[in-house]
């Protein structure tokens, strides 16, 4: 029986690259002395250490345009203050109406 190559147990995944995606991870990899597959394997290992959230530029703010990274920490802080935000200005609303708001024992 023939012996086998690590690569050959490791998971595999096939990936379909944007048109012009594969030329510039070929120029990564080259530009870094690794091939194609350590260069992606490398960038995807950096994203998920570093735990960062691309907001895509279709959802940054109008003024600037640009990408945003955030980690998760910031972005969760982010929605619980868009939720604190939120839940007080309902209860303001209720309140407001001359409805008022009770504590349930």
């Amino acid at each position: 029986m023939s012996e086998r190559f690590p690569s050959q147990t490791q998971d595999k995944f096939t990936v379909r690259f944007p048109d012009g995606m594969r030329d510039v991870i070929a120029e990564r990899a080259k530009a870094n002395g690794r091939s194609m597959n350590s260069e992606i394997i490398h960038i995807l290992e950096e994203a998920v250490k570093n735990e960062t959230v691309a907001w895509d530029e279709s959802l940054a703010p109008e003024s600037g345009g640009e990408n945003f990274y955030l980690s998760k920490e910031q972005l969760s802080r982010m929605v619980s203050i868009a939720a604190e935000e939120a839940v007080g200005a309902f209860v303001e609303k209720i309140n407001s109406s001359g409805y008022k708001m009770v504590k349930k024992d």
